[in-house]
């Protein structure tokens, strides 16, 4: 083996000049492989990051729709019209949550979506914005949070002006750019304690609300997130939502106040003798039964479902616990047959976390290509080499070399050939990595700021990724030296020694 070791050495040594092109094409994959699963891995951890710390914590608990899976945008269903499911017997589902062990924190949110408008927006107008909701930057995704546990669970949202929604408090929290946007929409500073008219969107239709501005916020730290989320108090995103149920019970109409619906006769009630005065004591009272209605109403007004809610999110006492945990929940649903499901992060954040999985399947159909053309190279490199070598194979197998010397001697120089240029090429990685994130490069805009996994370009380069780029790297140098192996082995000796 030995031997084999120092013939190969001398081979790649003597051959300079083809083992400087199998060499580059091998460090420049490694390269690659090692650069591009570092901003794969910095991406995942700053969507990660951003989910668990900031919206969903470690463990997202949701219904389960037939349309398609279901994450904080609701459920990804052809045409995307399919109604959020809100969690069914929700306090059966809370009391299995506080019961599972490794949880250290939960609380309840629901999500929708809106835009901003005006009151003196025609319906002409307001089609025209809908049109242009993105790119006029009024769109908003809400977040409906349980104030009581929300702000104890997620503590990265820094209050820039105002304060935090309080248990049962109406209002909303915008972020500081949003209020740059919408004041220069309306044409108006925004300040705390102004009201914006805000259109919801929901399978129910379109509802609006007039909602005061409680707080300005911005994050502490900017990750892949969407920029238009902006925090609602629940009862408001229910009403706007759907999700509302009316009183606990009906009001109760006096008889001489539904006399009119017990007539026979529908022409009398346009006859001259129905009258409708003010304060007549033969008359309707309009105004006595209008305050009486106004007054029960009061009473008893609509009221939001308490139980609707469409996610519970928690946070795990370890991470090394969160996958056994949402095991034990899933487990639990399925035992008391209650349609919800657990899940981690990634089921969260839907649209974002697949953004994860497609880039890294254009990584890796990008690295099959680019693999494939560095095999035909190097093998054509190799097969030249051979080609040059016949004399010097044939004297070797005159001498007693057997076939499996042969090969064993082709396979010492593509291994350590691989092996040498990949761990350079890896090396290489590293070094431009540590470039980039000194270069502290600033994401611009939303695909970036996902790629980056957070607001500044930060490749994260881990011990594995390495060895996977040179393990990669010295099987493909391996694949590559098969063929012109097998023509080595084919010269007939004495053929050999003949060739010049």
């Amino acid at each position: 083996m030995a031997v084999i070791l120092r013939m190969a050495f001398r081979n790649i040594r003597e051959h300079k000049s083809k083992s400087l092109i199998i060499g580059i094409l091998l460090a420049l994959g490694a390269l690659i492989l090692v650069v591009g699963t570092a901003f794969i891995d910095a991406s995942q951890a700053g969507i990660r990051s951003t989910f668990s710390d900031v919206y969903t914590g470690d463990i997202f608990i949701s219904g389960i729709s037939s349309e398609g899976p279901v994450s904080l945008f609701g459920v990804s269903s052809p045409g995307g019209l399919a109604a959020t499911p809100i969690i069914p017997n929700y306090e059966k589902v809370l009391s299995i949550v506080k019961s599972t062990p490794h949880i250290a924190g939960h609380s309840s949110l629901a999500t929708g979506f809106a835009q901003l408008t005006r009151e003196d927006s025609t319906p002409q107008q307001a089609n025209a914005l809908k049109s242009t909701i993105q790119s006029q930057d009024r769109f908003l995704f809400l977040f409906g949070v349980d104030a009581a546990s929300y702000w104890n669970l997620f503590n990265q949202v820094e209050i820039v002006q105002g304060e935090r929604l309080q248990p049962g408090q109406p209002g909303l929290m915008i972020s500081e750019s949003q209020r740059q946007k919408f004041s220069d929409w309306l044409g108006k500073p925004l300040s705390i304690g102004d009201t914006l008219l805000i259109q919801g969107f929901s399978s129910a239709g379109m509802r609006l609300r007039e909602l005061p501005i409680v707080g300005i916020f911005q994050l502490k730290e900017q990750g892949a997130s969407p920029e238009q989320l902006a925090y609602i108090d629940i009862e408001s995103l229910r009403v706007m939502s759907g999700m509302t149920v009316g009183a606990n019970e009906p009001i109760q109409l006096k008889p001489e106040e539904t006399s009119m619906l017990s007539t026979d006769n529908a022409d009398s009630l346009f006859g001259e003798d129905v009258t409708v005065t003010q304060g007549s004591s033969t008359g309707i009272d309009v105004n006595a039964i209008a305050a009486q209605i106004a007054q029960e109403s009061a009473a008893k007004p609509l009221q939001a479902d308490e139980g609707a809610w469409q996610f519970i999110v928690a946070k795990a006492d370890s991470p090394r616990n969160v996958q056994r945990t949402i095991a034990a929940l899933n487990a639990s649903f399925a035992k008391e047959g209650i349609p919800v499901v657990a899940g981690d992060w990634q089921k969260a954040a839907g649209p974002y976390g697949q953004s994860i999985d497609v880039v890294r399947i254009v990584f890796a159909a990008a690295i099959i290509i680019l693999s494939i053309v560095a095999i035909i190279i190097i093998m054509n490199t190799f097969v030249i080499s051979v080609i040059e070598r016949t004399s010097e194979i044939g004297t070797m197998r005159a001498i007693g070399a057997g076939k499996g010397f042969v090969r064993g001697l082709f396979t010492a120089e593509a291994t350590a050939l691989a092996l040498v240029s990949s761990v350079v090429g890896a090396g290489l990685g590293i070094a431009v990595t540590s470039i980039l994130r000194a270069l502290h490069i600033e994401a611009t805009n939303q695909f970036f700021l996902i790629l980056f996994g957070g607001k500044y370009m930060n490749p994260i380069v881990s011990a594995g990724n390495m060895i996977t780029a040179i393990v990669v790297m010295v099987v493909v140098g391996f694949i590559a030296h098969l063929y012109p192996v097998s023509l080595a082995l084919k010269i007939q000796p004495v053929r050999a020694m003949q060739e010049e």
